[in-house]
């Protein structure tokens, strides 16, 4: 599914913000709020990004997660996110075809995702 979004978010308020804003512009989106659930939904449903906050409760971050994902899918684009200041250079170590600051606000997550997972030009 050229459209499919896994994101993974602990903090339910943030989760709801960017699940919104991207079906708002076309995109179907899965939330899961742990690193070790999105590995179960990765293996089992089709998703053309995976989008991961880098600080998640439990025992797998989401640098970890995307490295897993690249292993186990090596053609899913994945972005890591977070408010740390070093997400950039985080995102580069783990493979990550792209990182996003909190901060940089939600025009920024839509110009970065449009450029990595495109939808249809007719799309509405």
């Amino acid at each position: 599914m050229a459209k499919h979004i896994l994101l993974v978010e602990d903090d339910a308020e943030q989760s709801l913000l960017f699940s919104l804003v991207l079906r708002m512009v076309g995109y179907t989106v899965e939330t899961t709020d742990t690193a070790e659930e999105a590995q179960v939904r990765l293996t089992t449903e089709p998703f053309a990004l995976l989008l991961a906050d880098w600080d998640l409760a439990g025992g797998m971050q989401g640098d970890e997660l995307i490295r897993w994902a690249k292993a186990h899918n090596p053609g899913i684009k994945t972005v890591l996110f977070s408010n740390h200041p070093q997400v950039n250079e985080i995102a580069a170590a783990c493979g990550a075809d792209a990182a996003f600051q909190k901060t940089n606000g939600i025009t920024r997550l839509r110009q970065l995702i449009a450029n990595l997972v495109p939808l249809p030009v007719n799309h509405p």
